[in-house]
């Protein structure tokens, strides 16, 4: 079977007509479904089929993170290759401390539900191992990095001294002066290309046919590993983690992007849950083909529709609200957090029998 293209937005006017239908004068007649119709459940929005939902997370969220993943890499590796404008310059280092900011938060916009090639290819384990052992970076500097000069032999190194952990640690930490600005730099280089195979990794799967039983079975996968987000997010990166003692507690805490960091994870969940904010911009009102709220509008499920839009805006905003410094915030962010979980978890099983499973496999 062909796989099918997405939804059209026109079908979607149907949800507009609903929402009229409920907003209107109680002395105004709602018609009800004969006991002929009742075959298929009044819905908010045209059914979805495992292949639309599997394109369009990919089409709607999955592509559009990764290239702005791969596109973020892209400048930060150059940006450390150019010898004219880099080493111990003071205006070029914070330029660097930029462009590693964009990178992470376009990487755990991505990894927040890890799903496809991420998984796959274990990219975690290669891009974002944490916390990083920075004496473990200060003795590859102090020896001169022995052989290693070029990506390839970065292999040798262990992941604890490799990714955007260990990259942050020496922009925020050292100066660029003595190997920091080689050893940078090939880490830099490969984030990056560990980014364009998942990019390639992502235009693949957008591109393959597959039997709807085969997109059932992918999906069922991916909402797995969103669960898994929610629970990594609330018990992972919300709390300190001691390992980190030499570097910081916090994850992104050297270069105090901590809550940013978090708020990024939080998008990619939404975008899972309810589409991605651009998305949702460019046809307001509507639910976002491919997200979990398509599925259960399609399906006639309007109260989990409601239950879920409303805690996932709640989980957005204590978040935003989360700060290391103030324990109350951490614990609202972890509750609305728990929340989503515990809807999610009881949606697989009651609603959309899907069998949970999580895998988390940074190596970490």
């Amino acid at each position: 079977m062909k796989r099918r293209t997405l939804l059209n937005l026109v079908p979607f006017v149907a949800l507009a007509l609903m929402e009229r239908a409920q907003a209107a004068p109680k002395s105004i007649a709602v018609v009800r479904p004969t006991v002929a119709s009742t075959a298929r459940p009044v819905v908010a929005a045209p059914f979805i089929t495992p292949s639309q939902m599997v394109q369009g997370l990919l089409e709607q969220h999955l592509l559009p993170s990764s290239t702005a993943l791969r596109q973020a890499a892209q400048a930060l590796a150059a940006s450390l290759a150019r010898p004219a404008v880099s080493g111990a310059s003071g205006t070029a280092w914070a330029e660097h401390r930029a462009l590693w900011v964009k990178t992470m938060l376009a990487w755990e916009t991505l990894a927040a539900v890890a799903v496809g090639p991420l998984l796959e290819r274990r990219s975690a384990r290669a891009i974002d191992f944490w916390p990083t052992r920075p004496a473990q970076v200060q003795r590859l500097l102090q020896s001169g990095l022995g052989n290693i000069t070029t990506v390839a032999q970065l292999d040798t190194v262990g992941a604890s001294a490799r990714g955007l952990p260990a990259l942050e640690w020496l922009l925020w930490k050292t100066d660029g002066n003595g190997h920091a600005l080689h050893y940078a730099s090939l880490l830099a280089q490969q984030i990056e290309a560990e980014s364009t195979a998942l990019l390639a990794g992502y235009k693949t799967l957008a591109t393959t046919e597959r039997e709807e039983s085969d997109a059932w079975t992918i999906y069922g996968e991916w909402f797995g590993q969103a669960v898994g987000g929610l629970d990594q997010l609330r018990i992972k990166k919300l709390v300190a983690d001691t390992r980190g003692k030499d570097s910081s507690p916090w994850v992104r805490g050297v270069s105090g992007q901590t809550a940013a960091c978090w708020q990024a994870q939080a998008r990619g969940l939404q975008a899972f849950l309810v589409g991605a904010t651009t998305a949702q911009a460019a046809t307001p009102g509507f639910p976002v083909a491919g997200s979990l709220n398509s599925l259960l509008l399609g399906r006639g499920h309007m109260t989990d529709s409601q239950t879920l839009r409303t805690r996932t805006a709640t989980m957005l905003r204590a978040v935003q609200a989360a700060r290391p410094a103030n324990a109350a915030s951490l614990r609202a962010a972890q509750a609305a957090l728990a929340q989503l979980s515990t809807q999610a978890n009881g949606l697989a099983g009651e609603v959309l029998e899907i069998t949970m499973g999580f895998t988390d496999a940074d190596g970490d």
